[in-house]
């Protein structure tokens, strides 16, 4: 999995919150607001990874099992790709 454009994530009001950068802000201009779990997974999904090995970069950063972590990556990269803010 990884992002079809380039994001930086920035702080607004408070919440994580993802924004396209450079030439690819002129095809996506909007935001995407994040939790403190999909801002970490959205960093890493700047590079390819597969959906296993988010879940273990997730389970490494929190204390959360392998089972949980699958969960949350499959429901972020659910939405993202119905986005179709996925390269996949």
């Amino acid at each position: 999995m990884k992002l079809k454009y380039k994001f930086v994530i920035r702080e607004v009001g408070g919440a994580p919150v993802a924004v396209a950068v450079g030439a690819d802000s002129a095809d996506f201009s909007g935001m995407v607001k994040l939790n403190d779990t999909g801002a970490f997974l959205f960093g890493l999904m700047n590079e390819h990874h597969t959906e296993k090995e988010l879940a273990a970069a997730l389970c490494e950063k929190y204390d959360v099992s392998e089972k949980d972590a699958l969960a949350a990556v499959l429901s972020l990269c659910g939405r993202l790709s119905s986005e179709g803010l996925l390269d996949e």
